[in-house]
Order: structure tokens, then sequence, then C-alpha cells
């Protein structure tokens, strides 16, 4: 038996079927994502349909992860990292499954957009979307490789988005004044701007969990790494 190899083998390959189908539901969420904000931008209504129909699978596989978490725990009653990488797999399912249902609002408000005459400065949006994006993409690969410095970075890039989102969502508040013609459409831009952030939120809780999932540290809320991990450290605990 190799060194930290569990006893039980059986609960190795339970625990990488959980985190693999976690991977495949974060795929899922980047793809919904990207189809409403693609549909938004290219005027193309069937990739917000598919961005709304492809959500189910989602809500599917959120429920197949807590389900697969529970039986992991009841049976093995994992401890210590072993039992933060289960709760791990099951907080970040729910925070993807959000992630979808923000990009099926998101969806919607982009198929009523496009029954109008485009909006000159709906561009404006896809700044905002990089920001939320790529905070997303990066929070499911310090997930996948248990990186606590990447994961960091995302909780830090918080600031960043809502710097983002403030000055977007401001400059299609200040057209609603002046702009009435587009009113609703600057309205539900408004309401994307809302989402987009939202999405930036779910990713920073991602990273959070990693963080927490590999070194027991609580950095919700203000909370703070300790030292020795500030300074680099950011090999996971093993069980005993």
């Amino acid at each position: 038996m190799q060194p930290g190899e569990h006893i039980l083998s059986n609960f190795n390959t339970a625990l990488q079927e959980l985190r693999e189908t976690t991977l495949i539901m974060a795929a899922g969420a980047q793809r919904n994502l990207q189809n409403t904000i693609n549909g938004l931008l290219e005027r193309d209504k069937q990739l917000c349909n598919q961005a709304i129909a492809d959500d189910e699978d989602e809500d599917q596989l959120e429920i197949q992860i807590d389900s697969l978490g529970l039986q992991i725990i009841v049976r093995f009653q994992p401890v210590a990292t072993d039992l933060r990488m289960v709760i791990g797999a099951m907080k970040t399912a729910t925070n993807l499954e959000r992630i979808s249902d923000q990009a099926v609002s998101i969806a919607k408000r982009s198929r009523k957009m496009l029954k109008n005459e485009e909006v000159p400065e709906v561009s404006r949006i896809e700044g905002l979307y990089q920001v939320a994006a790529g905070m997303l993409a990066d929070s499911i690969t310090a997930y996948s490789d248990s990186d606590i410095d990447l994961a960091l970075t995302v909780v830090e890039r918080e600031k960043t988005l809502k710097k983002t989102h403030k000055t977007t969502s401001r400059f299609f508040s200040g057209k609603l004044e002046t702009q009435t013609g587009h009113y609703r459409d600057y309205l539900d831009l408004v309401l994307i701007c809302r989402w987009l952030d939202r999405v930036g939120n779910l990713a920073t809780n991602i990273a959070e969990d990693v963080i927490f999932e590999t070194t027991s540290a609580d950095i919700r809320h203000g909370g703070e790494l300790p030292p020795e991990l500030l300074e680099g450290n950011n090999k996971p605990e093993t069980s005993d």
C-alpha cells in the first residue's frame, strides 16, 4: 500500500467519483454562463434557450452529488481532510447550481431584449462578464488542483468585481434617464449586471471552500489565513 493511501480503497473510488461529478457540473455551469452571454451579445436566441434547457442537468447533478456525499459520510465516516473534501464537493455543487440559475435569469432577460432593436452599448456588459467568468474558471481550477494560492487570487479579485459591477451598472442606470426608447432594455442590463456580480460572489464562495477544505482555515466574513499559510505553504493536510 502506498503512503497516505486509505485502507478502504472503495473510499478513494467513491471520493474520486464525487470530485469528478462535481467537475462535470462545473463545466456545465461555465458553459451555461458562456452560452447566455454569447446569446445576448450575438443576438442568438438559440444559445439563450440552450442555457435555460441545460440548467435541468445542473439541478440533477447537484442532487446526485449530495446523495453520493451523504452515502460516503454514512458508510466511511471520514474525518479531517477527507470529511472536508466530501463536504466541500457538496457545497461547491450548491454554488454551481446557483451560478447556473444566474445564467438562466440572464438568458430569459436576453431573450426579451432580442425582440427589440439592439442596444448600442450592450457590449459594455462583456467587461463585467470577463471578470466574473475568470473568477469562476479559476475557482474551479483551484478546486480541481487544491490550489490555495489560486483560490486566494479569486477572493482578492472580488474587489475588482465590485468596482466593475458598480461602474457598469451606473452606466446603464444613467441611460435609463436619457434613452427612454430603450428604457426596458437598459433596466434589463442593470439586472444582468447584478446577476453577473452574483456569479463572481458564488465563485468566491467556491474559492473560500477550497481553502477551508485544504487547510481547515475559514476565511469567510473577514477570516484570515494563519501566517504559515500566507508564507506559501499550500500543502493539504493528511488524515491520521
